[in-house]
């Protein structure tokens, strides 16, 4: 059995490489095409002025946009160590929500929150949290095209009972895990929903039913919920929107971040 675990973990991560690999030429291929293209035709047509401002404008963008898919990969391929301390999730949370706000507006969607009333403290980097939380909330914007309600809700649950599930490992993180009590965060979109088939890949780098976008966002989400010892789920139905369900122990009193 071990044995053909260990195989099965060696394939799923060559299948990894595989679809990394080809979403990282795709998306930076198309870029280099442009660049190329408007390069051979820049010695001919150098005297046309407003050739001259296109080839610069779009040249321009396409550098960036290179930039930016290889900073996303970098992100995904070495994240930053989380510092574990003591935060109020709740809080994290409120502020990740207030610097999508106005992309909300701009694109219909109405935000709908549910906190429990009490302070809930975990240990966990806030600033990489956010960094998740902000790519959750993008996502779930993108998937409401027409407009649509984005639901926030935090509440604990009972460690012991609560269904959850990372990857097929529903184990506590081995730093908390005689906690009784974890924290739930659902965030639910009613956009578009997700088909059965792409579930289980949702979180794979480079994979997106989106017609622009990378397919990272998700993927350095969850490296970031996981590495600090969270544990993510996903429900989802076509036409029906979509439900993240993301878990965190709450820690014991004298639990501290060593």
């Amino acid at each position: 059995m071990k044995h053909l675990q260990v195989q099965i973990r060696r394939s799923d991560r060559l299948a990894s490489m595989g679809t990394l690999s080809a979403g990282m030429a795709h998306e930076i291929k198309n870029p280099l095409v442009t660049i190329k293209t408007f390069t051979q035709l820049l010695p001919e047509r150098y005297e046309d002025e407003e050739f001259r401002y296109t080839f610069q404008d779009l040249v321009g963008k396409e550098v960036k946009r290179i930039d930016r898919i290889v900073n996303q990969l970098l992100t995904f391929s070495r994240p930053s160590k989380p510092r574990f301390e003591p935060i109020d999730m709740t809080r994290v949370i409120a502020d990740s929500l207030s610097l999508v706000g106005q992309e909300m507006r701009r694109n219909n969607v109405e935000v709908s929150t549910s906190f429990q009333e009490e302070s809930c403290d975990v240990l966990g980097d806030a600033d990489l949290l956010s960094q998740a939380f902000v790519n959750f909330f993008l996502n779930a914007q993108e998937s409401m095209q027409e407009g649509g309600t984005l639901s926030v809700q935090t509440l604990e649950v009972d460690g012991a009972h609560a269904a959850v599930q990372s990857n097929g490992n529903s184990a506590l993180p081995s730093w908390n895990a005689s906690s009784s009590l974890l924290m739930l965060i659902k965030i639910a979109d009613t956009g578009c929903g997700i088909e059965e088939d792409d579930l289980l890949r949702v979180f794979d780098p480079f994979f997106t039913t989106k017609k622009s976008g990378t397919g990272l966002g998700l993927s350095v989400a969850h490296g970031i919920i996981t590495e600090q010892g969270g544990m993510i789920d996903v429900v989802s139905e076509p036409g029906r929107g979509t439900e993240f369900l993301i878990h965190f122990p709450v820690p014991k009193e004298g639990v501290t971040n060593e």
